[in-house]
């Protein structure tokens, strides 16, 4: 046993003598008033008896000299004093008995009560005598465990010491690591910078060679012009790709005169549920669609009918809007479940056609339903929410780099460059944003609730679909005024995304909106009147796309109907 255990059972027994010490002193007490009360009870008891004693030979006397006093008095010599002093003694001694009697009833009293006290006492020290065993048990348990805790104690102190000196070496090595990361992180920016750099030449140099083609065919079409003057032949410019003929052989020198559709070539099923979103590819060659079945749909027209390529899956909610990156290649879609997501195409030919393709960027941050997403420059996307904010994301470090505030839900947004964005609000106004400023540039009101924006291809001009007062607004972007008003008794958006878009062409020809009945209206971009009304569909229209050489028109609905139209 050690001297540490020693001292504590000699603590322990100094405490029990000392406890035991004074308990014993409160009974030492009550014991000798006990036996003096006892001892006073036996005497007082015993001249009780005595004076009983007394008072029966006194009882006799008085009775048997009230039955013959005669015989008393002749055969007693007593005199009547000593008779009368008797008769005193006797009353006296019957008042002491009384007052004895009482006295012992007073006594008897109070050795119950001391009696009482006394079992009390000893109940109470039962009580803590076991309350004691049970400490000395618990001390031992104490100890035990105490034992236990100390070797514990010392395994823990022996693991410690090992984690710190891993930790100086994971440290080490954390330090190493982090140098090669700026190491190749600096070298990644340097080969990034170089990447942007040959990019932005081959840019320039497909620019310089698209213009000098373009001057070219220019100059052909100068000198095939000279020649038909001379000649006065009919001169063929449908191989030109940069003008269209038409019967009467008038010569539009635009990209595309595009001609106005007519009929519907073909319908089918895109989405189930509504069709919120269609996009067409910038080659032409397939558009994609998005809707209430959480999924974008990849379509091919081949022979006048739509063949679904593959679909894109990933979302947790109904698709709102599509945009394609043709450059790298890369497809966004927002949706109601707060987020956008983004999906690699460059190899969709190889496993578009085996099955469905998951996400390879999902960017989350909104706190409400995300209506509108765009590209902006090069690898950033632009997202616009009913939380009232517009955010910038980098598709290199996915994550979000700025946060626009603009007060109020948005519709729809589009992109004029890398820095600058036009988003349309609820609260019926048109904003102009920088990216390197937080609050808008500029502010442009309207009638009512801005539902859908288009810019048109020259970026000249901006196409806003307004839902209250049930019209279309074309602004010159150049002066932020509105220069047009399209309207017409059958035009009515259905919802607060119902999408309006401006032809393809350079001279933007045409504007097209749906209505909430179904009907598909085109107007004359210029004169404002209404071209064509197409009614095909039986569900409000919501999202349509020009094909990119305005071969086709593509409108979809809110009962996953989808209608090419075409010119026949």
């Amino acid at each position: 046993m050690t001297l540490i255990d020693n001292s504590l059972r000699n603590d322990i027994l100094n405490c029990l003598k000392k406890r035991n010490k004074i308990e014993n002193e409160a009974y030492f007490q009550l014991i000798k008033s006990h036996t003096k009360l006892s001892e006073l009870n036996n005497s007082l008891k015993q001249e009780i008896n005595e004076l009983k004693l007394a008072n029966q030979r006194l009882t006799q006397e008085n009775i048997e000299l009230h039955k013959n006093p005669g015989a008393v008095i002749s055969s007693t010599t007593l005199p009547p004093e000593k008779s009368r002093q008797l008769e005193e003694q006797l009353f006296k001694a019957k008042d002491e008995v009384i007052d004895l009697q009482k006295r012992l009833v007073d006594v008897s009293q109070q050795v119950i009560s001391l009696n009482k006290t006394l079992k009390d006492k000893d109940d109470e020290l039962s009580s803590k005598e076991v309350k004691i065993v049970d400490l000395e048990n618990r001390c031992e348990l104490l100890k035990t465990l105490n034992k236990e805790l100390d070797n514990k104690m010392a395994a823990y102190e022996e693991q410690i010491r090992l984690w710190k000196d891993e930790k100086v070496e994971s440290e080490i090595q954390y330090n190493c690591l982090l140098q090669k990361y700026d190491k190749i992180k600096e070298e990644y920016q340097q080969i990034l910078t170089a990447s942007l750099r040959f990019r932005e030449e081959q840019i320039e140099k497909v620019n310089r060679l698209n213009e000098l083609e373009a001057e070219r065919i220019q100059m052909k079409l100068k000198e095939e012009l000279l020649k038909a003057q001379t000649d006065y032949t009919h001169i063929n410019l449908n191989e030109s790709p940069m003008a269209s003929g038409h019967a009467n052989h008038n010569v539009k020198l635009f990209p595309y005169n595009i001609p106005l559709v007519n009929k519907a070539i073909y319908k089918f099923d895109c989405n189930e549920g509504e069709v919120n979103a269609v996009k067409y590819h910038k080659s032409g060659r397939y558009f994609a669609t998005g809707g209430g079945d959480r999924k974008i749909k990849l379509w091919e027209l081949k022979d006048g009918k739509a063949e679904h390529m593959g679909s894109l899956i990933g979302s947790n909610a109904s698709i709102a809007s599509i945009d394609i990156d043709s450059e790298n290649n890369l497809i966004a879609g927002t949706s109601f479940d707060f987020a956008c997501r983004l999906w690699s195409l460059n190899d969709h030919r190889l496993r578009m056609a085996s099955g469905d393709q998951q996400p390879t960027h999902t960017l989350t941050g909104h706190t409400n339903k995300v209506l509108s997403g765009k590209f902006l420059g090069v690898m950033k996307v632009v997202t616009g929410s009913y939380d009232r904010t517009l955010k910038v994301w980098d598709l290199m470090q996915k994550a979000c780099i700025k946060t626009l505030f603009a007060g109020s839900s948005c519709n729809d947004l589009v992109t004029m460059d890398s820095q600058s964005i036009i988003s349309g609000h609820l609260d019926k106004k048109i904003r102009f944003w920088d990216i390197r400023m937080d609050p808008p540039q500029t502010e442009i009101s309207l009638q009512g609730k801005i539902t859908s924006l288009d810019v048109s291809s020259n970026r000249n001009y901006l196409l806003a679909s307004i839902r209250d007062v049930n019209c279309l607004k074309m602004i010159d972007i150049r002066m932020n005024q509105v220069t047009e008003t399209y309207c017409c008794e059958e035009y009515k958006p259905g919802f607060d995304w119902s999408r309006a878009i401006f032809s393809p062409d350079i001279d933007q020809q045409f504007v097209c909106a749906g209505s909430a009945d179904g009907s598909v209206i085109i107007w004359n971009s210029i004169s404002t009147k209404v071209e064509k009304v197409l009614k095909e569909h039986n569900a409000s229209v919501i999202s349509l796309a020009w094909h990119p050489q305005g071969n086709n028109l593509v409108t979809c609905d809110s009962k996953k109907k989808a209608i090419v139209w075409a010119y026949q």
